[in-house]
């Protein structure tokens, strides 16, 4: 694909076992090293989606910062997900609000949409919903997000520093579950 169009741009989803149970590119790590492989790796980035984070058993928040830090963060879908079985696409945040406030925190973090880069959030209505609410999936899914951005403006970051210095680990585990329930 580099060689057949020299503007085109390639994004690859990384996915562990989808459509089959193999896959070769099943995380970020192995789109990162296709990408090195390609003729021109400039072009060739990658698309996390969190749910697919998920069924490879990683942390789709440090999923998240390994690409931003290799520069390949195309674009980010957004979802949740209730263990390693089929790809669920639940709204955002409703299985780990903790895992989906780290997401954001570390888009945040590095500043991702300041260039143009966009949010997606990759989930689907289940099969009973009714016609009328067939949109409600993704409305509660921004409406976490925008919840959690809000957290994450309010962060302390001096708190965190202070405790990372110490090594006071679960002052700083209490403070983001306050701040995530509304006590901080």
């Amino acid at each position: 694909m580099p060689a057949y169009d020299a503007k085109i741009r390639i994004c690859i989803a990384p996915k562990p076992n989808e459509p089959i149970d193999r896959s070769i590119c099943g995380t970020m790590g192995h789109v990162l090293a296709i990408s090195a492989a390609t003729i021109d790796p400039a072009r060739v980035g990658g698309n996390l989606e969190s749910a697919h984070a998920i069924l490879a058993g990683l942390d789709p928040a440090h999923e998240i910062g390994f690409v931003l830090a290799m520069g390949k963060l195309m674009t980010v879908h957004l979802n949740d997900q209730n263990g390693i079985k089929y790809d669920q696409d639940k709204s955002f945040g409703v299985e780990n609000l903790r895992a989906a406030f780290n997401q954001v925190k570390v888009l945040k973090e590095n500043g991702y949409g300041e260039h143009g880069e966009y949010v997606g959030l990759d989930v689907k209505a289940m099969r009973t919903t009714k016609d009328a609410d067939s949109y409600k999936h993704l409305e509660t899914s921004l409406a976490i997000f925008k919840m959690l951005e809000e957290k994450v403006d309010r962060f302390d970051y001096a708190f965190q520093k202070k405790c990372v210095e110490n090594r006071d680990f679960e002052s700083l585990e209490l403070y983001v579950m306050k701040l995530l329930m509304g006590m901080v």
